[in-house]
């Protein structure tokens, strides 16, 4: 598969499935805290980057595995894409799972890309400053974009949109986290279904800081109603690790089933699944149309 990858543990959308309709790396934004590293290709021309009908061809193929959503996100920003509307249009027909789009939003004050984007189910657009300084310092925007442009965009968007929209901040300490008083007003006038608050806790570009989960536990004092989304701790504890492997060594599991049974939170499962398959522990195994997870010893013992 060239343009579709997953499906990825993720903590916001689940079991996403995701569609990259970029080169890699190409994107608007020049983001300090990118975990993806330095925007390679910096632009906010609007271009058509593969080749549509394969994408379309592909959805086709994975439209019989699990996943929770469709995911138009990947390497870049995804409304650079001239195929964007088309793409996801014909999505809608292909798949059941809701499609979503995620957005540096920065191109939402064009009335085009807001129609385009509206196809969606679930958008995840992002909001990191207010004032052009902070938008300068913490996007490193191409040249043109401005921030007053991006927020309007937003509450137009919002008049258009009946779906959800999930609101990201990311707050870096000494960059935007002055202002946070000011992005929660923008945020908040913009009507999102949900505000999510991000710090970094995942390589960045740059050598920036993040939030103490104290700070952004206090930040939730201006954001009142947000969501705390960071994973300050990227581990899996001791015995909850052993009690996890000890289930999957048995019998493999859905998601579902490893949260009902370990009685644990949705997003944990998610969590740890992703931790101890990175560290080669747990592996999956698409079966009957469900995704399974199981202990590595117990896929040699199938074997």
């Amino acid at each position: 598969m060239g343009y579709l990858f997953g499906p990825v543990l993720s903590r916001r959308l689940g079991l996403s499935m995701g569609v990259d309709l970029l080169k890699y790396k190409t994107c608007n934004l020049d983001c300090v805290y990118c975990e993806l590293g330095r925007t390679a290709c910096l632009t906010s021309c609007r271009d058509r980057f593969v080749p549509r009908q394969k994408v379309i061809k592909e959805i086709e193929l994975k439209r019989s595995e699990p996943f929770d959503h469709l995911t138009f996100a990947g390497s870049g920003e995804p409304t650079l894409s001239l195929d964007l509307g088309e793409i996801v249009a014909q999505a809608k027909k292909i798949v059941e799972a809701p499609v979503a789009v995620i957005t540096n939003s920065t191109l939402l004050s064009s009335p085009s890309v807001r129609k385009e984007v509206a196809a969606a189910d679930v958008v995840l657009p992002s909001l990191d400053a207010v004032s052009q300084t902070a938008f300068q310092a913490i996007n490193r925007p191409a040249s043109g974009l401005l921030a007053e442009e991006m927020i309007a965009g937003l509450k137009d968007f919002r008049k258009e949109f009946s779906g959800e929209i999930w609101l990201e901040v990311m707050l870096v300490r000494g960059i935007n986290d002055a202002e946070a008083e000011a992005i929660a007003r923008a945020a908040e006038s913009t009507e999102p279904d949900r505000i999510q608050l991000n710090t970094v806790v995942r390589t960045p570009a740059e050598p920036v800081e993040a939030l103490s989960e104290e700070e952004m536990q206090r930040m939730l004092e201006i954001f009142p109603g947000a969501e705390l989304i960071p994973d300050w701790d990227w581990s899996v504890p001791a015995r909850t690790r052993d009690r996890l492997i000890d289930l999957l060594s048995g019998k493999p599991c859905t998601l579902e089933e490893i949260s009902r049974q370990m009685e644990i939170e949705g997003s944990d499962a998610i969590k740890y699944c992703k931790i101890l398959e990175k560290d080669g522990l747990i592996t999956r195994r698409l079966y009957t149309g469900k995704l399974y997870f199981h202990a590595v010893e117990g896929l040699i013992d199938d074997n």
